[in-house]
């Protein structure tokens, strides 16, 4: 990956916003390539960005060189109300297209719902996660959190295993699928 010949700070950003929650200064050095100095100049002068923003929507927010990206503290009563909306009432078409995928494929992990999707899912994630429909797999064993269904999820559908719904054995096998996946892990090893 040529990072140095990009713009650094726009990388930083799409980086944040693909992880949907708090990331270290390490981890961002790794996965773009860059000194610590670097990472720090970044993040110093993407939180410089969006403060300077009129009426921005976002906010950077850093702690023990950790950083994310966050919704500005003005929006928090907005955002609040959307959220309690969505958690009360019925799952959007986005959430329940993240809930089958983890139901048919999981556990699996955010990137490659994001990969099968092909946009960012944190908030139905964490909207799921809250309805207690999901939660991270206590089988991980890998770098990434993983998602799997709940005893909840089993108990609303009224079945006793995820092996019951519909066409289990076909889909949660799916070549097409197989295909997206292994060639997006291949794409980030090579």
């Amino acid at each position: 990956m040529e990072v140095k010949e990009k713009n650094i700070v726009a990388l930083l950003e799409s980086v944040l916003f693909m992880y949907g929650r708090d990331i270290s200064f390490i981890r961002i050095g790794e996965l773009l390539e860059l000194s610590d100095d670097e990472v720090a100049d970044a993040v110093g002068l993407l939180q410089e960005e969006y403060e300077g923003r009129k009426n921005c929507g976002m906010s950077i927010l850093v702690q023990d060189e950790n950083v994310q990206m966050v919704t500005h503290p003005d929006s928090a009563t907005v955002i609040e109300e959307i959220t309690k909306k969505e958690l009360e009432g019925p799952l959007t078409p986005v959430a329940m297209e993240v809930l089958a995928i983890i139901a048919y494929r999981g556990p699996i992990n955010k990137i490659d719902i994001e990969a099968i999707r092909g946009v960012n899912c944190s908030f139905s994630i964490r909207n799921l996660r809250r309805r207690g429909l999901i939660e991270q797999s206590k089988n991980n064993k890998g770098r990434l959190q993983q998602y799997q269904t709940t005893i909840d999820f089993l108990r609303v559908l009224g079945i006793k295993s995820v092996d019951e719904l519909p066409e289990f054995e076909e889909l949660s096998q799916d070549k097409r699928i197989d295909a997206i996946l292994y060639s997006e892990s291949e794409n980030q090893d090579g």
